[in-house]
């Protein structure tokens, strides 16, 4: 393609030798099209009939006229093979050219003057504020793959994922951008701690950042994490329709991001609500799908997650699936270790267990239990820990005492219902069905009035 020049001098726009756009209306929409080619990120360089309408020429037109000029701009062969649109009268619109052959005969800021367009930049950081925000955010990532969610009790003075990340929240100089990016993380953070009323809360505080970004892979974010809080709080068709509607908000962004990362995200939360639904086939191919998107995008926590959550899936298709949802657990804890990550969740060495207790292989069930419980504790995610004791129920029904089941089984559900917002009664329901011969014993445990210094310890356990 020919190069570009836009001359603020004579205002007119050259393509190669030919020239272009020589009206004042048109050569302002033009260099307001080419600013944004060169200064935005792709997916957000586009400009709407508002941003036209500030312009100092085209001032005080009403909105039906500006859409009736640019639309009949467009329709010249070589406006149509240098600028795109979602809709020719309605907008938005970008320049089709690539950034580099784009030229300017004045200083970038002095043409932002000529325009007067804002020279401030509230959704970005200073380049000092940049390198800050990226120490603290990897440092916050490194804390989160290594299961330091939250200080223990005894660790008063050291670091956490969760509080930096909050933090990081409140800073308003980093910009729209990274204080949503460190909500999403805060949010993932969060949601292993069990604290789900107060990652929806989080989230829903921050919504003015998803309406201030242009970034629509950040938006895609955003909407699927709150559909976690909308999956895990309950079940029925309110949280049905809930989960759907995020989901499909996200599913929007996600899309026209073009971003491999949200893609897969997306594929990530539609199979875990498949899952949900019991539409199990469905959620392999779906998981699988996320699992490629996450690979593409050298995301390995994605990786990992996505093959223990395979393995899981496939061990609720049966026994005779057990084989190859192994593989699959294995795998993901290999990709952990080999990666040194993962250290926020035991979900495949919880399921791993179960399947070998199923197995008859109660040693090897001992090891993955103990090991699951260990990497929940030392995360203080009381997610995972709450579903090891429910596995370890299964072990103390076969190999075990009656008194330490009911036991084991009440401290499970004392730990479910100290989550906020967390759907329990698909939880208490599961272990009805499961264990139906203590399920009135363990009704009565509950409910004596020890269950709470029992909570309290239970916490102590996990680092509370």
């Amino acid at each position: 393609m020919p190069q570009i020049l836009v001359s603020f001098t004579d205002r007119r726009v050259w393509f190669g030798r030919k020239l272009l756009f020589r009206t004042p209306l048109q050569f302002e929409f033009f260099a307001l099209l080419a600013i944004a080619k060169v200064t935005a990120p792709a997916d957000q360089a586009w400009i709407s009939l508002d941003e036209i309408a500030r312009l100092p020429t085209w001032k005080g037109r009403r909105k039906h006229d500006i859409s009736t000029n640019v639309g009949r701009y467009l329709q010249s062969r070589d406006a149509k093979r240098l600028i795109g649109s979602r809709t020719t009268w309605g907008g938005p619109y970008h320049l089709s050219a690539d950034p580099l052959s784009v030229d300017f005969d004045v200083s970038l800021p002095t043409a932002r003057k000529r325009l007067r367009l804002s020279s401030k930049k509230p959704l970005e950081s200073t380049p000092d504020v940049t390198l800050q925000f990226t120490r603290s955010y990897v440092r916050a990532q490194w804390l989160f793959y290594r299961g330091r969610l939250v200080r223990h009790a005894e660790q008063r003075l050291a670091d956490d994922a969760c509080e930096r990340l909050l933090r990081m929240i409140e800073r308003r100089e980093c910009g729209v951008n990274f204080r949503l990016l460190a909500t999403i993380s805060a949010a993932d953070v969060l949601y292993r701690l069990g604290r789900y009323r107060i990652a929806r809360e989080t989230l829903e505080a921050n919504r003015t950042l998803v309406r201030q970004t242009a970034d629509l892979s950040l938006k895609a974010r955003y909407h699927l994490s709150l559909a976690w809080t909308y999956q895990r709080s309950s079940s029925g068709e309110l949280s049905d329709r809930a989960v759907k509607a995020a989901i499909t908000k996200g599913a929007f962004y996600a899309e026209n991001s073009g971003d491999r990362t949200a893609l897969a995200v997306l594929a990530y939360r539609k199979a875990s609500f498949l899952t949900k639904k019991g539409r199990l086939d469905e959620a392999i191919d779906t998981f699988v799908e996320a699992l490629r998107g996450y690979l593409i995008a050298t995301n390995y926590h994605g990786v990992q997650a996505s093959c223990a959550d395979i393995g899981s899936v496939l061990h609720r298709m049966g026994f005779e699936r057990y084989a190859e949802a192994r593989r699959w657990i294995l795998s993901s804890i290999s990709i952990a270790r080999q990666m040194r990550i993962g250290r926020d969740d035991a979900h495949g060495e919880t399921i791993l267990a179960k399947m070998y207790l199923e197995s008859d292989k109660p040693l090897l069930s001992n090891l993955m239990l103990l090991r699951a419980e260990r990497i929940a504790s030392n995360a203080g995610n009381r997610v995972n820990f709450a579903d090891t004791l429910m596995v370890w129920g299964f072990w103390f029904q076969r190999f075990g005492t009656r008194e330490n089941l009911i036991r084991t089984l009440a401290d499970a559900i004392r730990l479910f219902r100290s989550m906020s917002e967390f759907d329990i009664r698909q939880k208490e329901n599961y272990i009805r069905k499961k264990f139906p011969d203590v399920w009135t014993e363990l009704l009565a445990q509950l409910g004596e009035r020890r269950g709470e210094s029992s909570l309290a310890d239970l916490q102590r356990r996990i680092g509370r």
